[in-house]
């Protein structure tokens, strides 16, 4: 895809598709995230769609399911931190030692997943691909697959192949931050 072509679509269907994100979302902020996730996956995905007129309701259907997506993650993040408030009612409110220290460790977890997404995608951007797509946009595997081309089988194998790559290049830096 062009950039100038993305660029038509993207003016063309921004505000259709941020609308859509809105109306899920309840939220504004959460509607610019999933709008530019939706128009991100455009991109990887723009040479597999096979109907290019039906471009609209490709981007409305991503939005759709990118906000059902967050508003998923949102819902187990309240239980979590409902279970956490309970455990810390008895606990004492961590200082500010601790969440300086709590900071920088979310610093370099984002930071390793960062060199592990470059560095799997050097190594093979058909699997980085297949990671950001399945694990990071969340779309259903199976989509995913038939847009490949491939069986469902034959995908997940190679999400196995690359998460074991990726284990065991990285296992030593994920436990020495933990």
């Amino acid at each position: 895809m062009d950039e100038i072509l993305f660029n038509d679509i993207y003016d063309k269907y921004v505000n259709i598709v941020w609308r859509t994100a809105k109306y899920y979302s309840e939220n504004e902020t959460d509607a610019d995230e999933i709008t530019q996730l939706t128009f991100v996956n455009l991109l990887i995905s723009y040479e597999k769609i096979r109907n290019k007129n039906a471009i609209e309701s490709w981007l409305r259907t991503t939005a759709y399911r990118l906000a059902c997506s967050q508003m998923r993650r949102r819902k187990l993040e309240m239980l979590l931190d409902d279970e956490g408030l309970v455990a810390q009612m008895g606990e004492e409110v961590p200082g500010p030692d601790e969440l300086i220290f709590m900071r920088e460790r979310r610093r370099k977890e984002t930071e390793l997943m960062s060199t592990m997404l470059e560095e799997l995608y050097q190594h093979n951007p058909r699997w980085y691909d297949a990671v950001v797509r399945a694990f990071v946009l969340e779309i259903p595997q199976k989509e995913i697959a038939e847009e490949m081309g491939i069986r469902l089988e034959a995908f997940q194998s190679m999400l196995f192949r690359a998460k074991k790559w990726m284990k065991t290049k990285y296992e030593a830096d994920y436990r020495e931050m933990k």
